[in-house]
């Protein structure tokens, strides 16, 4: 074997090599030429949530794999075994079941004489590395589903619009006629505003670019409106909004405007993803020194696992990237960040699909 292939350790008897050994946070392991481990440094012990060093002594290095992995690892300590340094990077639980993933060197140590005597094993922990990359790809995945349906939301409404147009350019009926046209496009364009209205609140929340126009704000104002532009779309599916504000609630600092926001969002996501004839509640109460709102639906729910993540940006739990009347994704979002501008917590809760879901914000009482 070429003397550049690899590098040779004559053991760690050396002063260097026992500092190297004690001192390193990297896991390192010395095993014999059976696989079994000798040594084990402190980082190791730190790095495994060991108890003792002696949990493992005696132990076959790749039987601590998991299974799937076990050939992989026993592959590595073969190449090492026959002179080679051997790489990769594989998962591998703690002894206390935490979740790791590794990047792993098998390297030979050899004699005096140039025989390999033990396996050096140094496994470097990467979990917060491979997290990073895997939000990464997540992001990215969401990011292009997200560009899909902004395409499909676009396209329906300009098509629409487009088709009124053209055919008012032919002038070939009433006067009633062309005033359903016009209603017909101005109603796309109202719908194709409040896309772009959305995408630029992003983009200014995520610059910081977003002031609050902070005055006193009665809620139940917040909710008339909020309730008021959402009546075509309750109508539309015979749903039944009941509202419900206690006595005495007091106001809360904030932005009028942006609160609406807000409770329409909220209120917006209740009527899609509830079915006809559903019913949705507001509820506003005070909560010791907070004002609570509450917004029940009994839709379609939110499967436990997407709770953790339903206000983050472009979620879509519901949809695939091109069902249509299921939204960008950025609504709660929105909420989340207008709510925390405001000093406030948002929070969602659902018993799982099928089974309603309820949004409640929390606003510091003025």
């Amino acid at each position: 074997m070429p003397e550049s292939s690899c590098a040779r350790y004559s053991g760690y008897d050396g002063e260097l090599n026992r500092d190297l050994f004690a001192s390193s946070a990297d896991c390192i392991k010395v095993l014999d030429l059976e696989g079994r481990l000798l040594q084990l440094n402190a980082g190791g012990v730190i790095a495994l949530e060991l108890d003792t060093p002696e949990q493992l002594a005696g132990a076959v290095w790749w039987s601590i794999w998991p299974e799937d992995t076990q050939a992989l690892a026993q592959h590595a300590f073969d190449s090492a075994r026959m002179g080679q340094i051997k790489k990769f990077h594989a998962f591998c639980p703690t002894a206390q079941g935490t979740p790791r993933w590794w990047d792993v060197v098998t390297s030979p140590v050899f004699d005096a004489f140039g025989a390999v005597r033990e396996v050096m094993v140094v496994s470097r922990d990467v979990s917060e590395l491979f997290l990073a990359r895997q939000a990464l790809r997540v992001a990215d995945l969401r990011k292009d589903a997200f560009l899909a349906t902004v395409a499909h939301e676009l396209r329906n409404p300009i098509a629409a619009a487009t088709n009124a147009a053209e055919i008012l350019k032919r002038k070939a009926f009433d006067h009633g006629r062309t005033a359903e046209f016009a209603q017909l496009i101005q109603r796309q364009m109202v719908h194709m505003s409040h896309i772009a209205e959305e995408l630029l609140d992003v983009s200014r929340i995520g610059r910081g670019e977003i002031s609050l126009n902070q005055q006193r704000v009665e809620i139940s104002a917040v909710v008339a409106e909020a309730a008021e532009q959402l009546q075509s779309g309750l109508a539309a599916k015979a749903q039944r909004l009941t509202v419900h504000i206690a006595d005495g609630v007091p106001a809360v600092n904030g932005d009028h405007t942006r609160l609406v926001q807000v409770v329409g969002n909220l209120l917006g996501n209740a009527v899609r993803y509830s079915d006809i004839g559903g019913a949705i509640a507001i509820e506003v109460s005070q909560q010791g020194g907070m004002v609570e709102l509450a917004v029940t639906d009994n839709g379609i729910g939110i499967p436990a696992e997407n709770l953790r993540n339903i206000f983050d940006l472009y979620a879509q739990v519901h949809k695939s990237p091109l069902r249509q009347g299921a939204g960008l994704g950025l609504g709660l979002s929105l909420v989340k960040a207008l709510v925390l501008l405001h000093g406030g917590s948002v929070e969602a809760c659902s018993e799982g699909q099928g089974k309603g879901s309820r949004f409640t914000v929390r606003l510091q009482a003025a």
